[in-house]
């Protein structure tokens, strides 16, 4: 099964659609558990898998053939597991910073901070999901730059002077991008939140 499978990696890195698609097709059943196990992070479960079939294209492409230390699973395994893991602690973190950045932190719960913490509050971990939802929703919303500028800088920590230097435009015009984008999410989450009242938004 290991060598039939080097053989299926050497076809598809020599432009061997099929190849790829079983290898694909192989690890179906561990990219799909791989998914439902970080879906938590992703707005749905096909967001998930479309990361998990990433981790296994990059594996595929880039497998080293020239090696016999790590068979073509042992590399797909860590391939798929380190994409998901390092999707989701991005997606953590940028949620987190814009949630930061656009909205108040207001208490989650009544209970007595000795009773429960808070990462363990079925009421937090609930409004968390809820709060990431919406940010997802609001970011969706935006125009294509706008989404960029703001991944760009809160998911993968770029400057506005790094953007400016990719994009080609001014490091002012990069953070007005930013500044309207985060403007415009704002409003979207003031209208969405208004029926429920939960959620302040902040003004400065």
């Amino acid at each position: 099964m290991t060598i039939q499978m080097r053989h299926c990696v050497r076809a598809a890195q020599r432009g061997d659609k099929i190849a790829a698609e079983e290898l694909i097709k192989a690890f179906k059943p561990y990219l799909h558990h791989q998914a439902k196990k970080y879906q938590r992070f992703y707005q749905n479960f096909d967001e998930a898998l479309s990361t998990a079939y990433h981790g296994a294209i990059d594996c595929i492409y880039q497998y080293d053939l020239s090696q016999f230390e790590e068979t073509v699973t042992e590399v797909m395994v860590a391939s798929v597991h380190n994409h998901l893991r390092r999707e989701s602690y991005s997606r953590t973190c940028y949620y987190q910073r814009v949630e930061k950045t656009i909205m108040e932190n207001d208490t989650l719960t009544d209970l007595p901070e000795d009773l429960i913490s808070e990462n363990a509050c079925p009421e937090r971990c609930y409004l968390e999901d809820e709060v990431r939802t919406q940010l997802y929703w609001a970011l969706e919303q935006l125009p294509e730059l706008q989404q960029t500028f703001i991944r760009l800088h809160f998911i993968h920590g770029y400057s506005y002077k790094q953007i400016a230097q990719k994009y080609d435009f001014r490091k002012s015009t990069v953070g007005d991008y930013v500044k309207r984008g985060l403007l415009r999410m704002r409003i979207l989450l003031s209208k969405n939140n208004s029926a429920s009242g939960d959620e302040i938004i902040k003004t400065n």
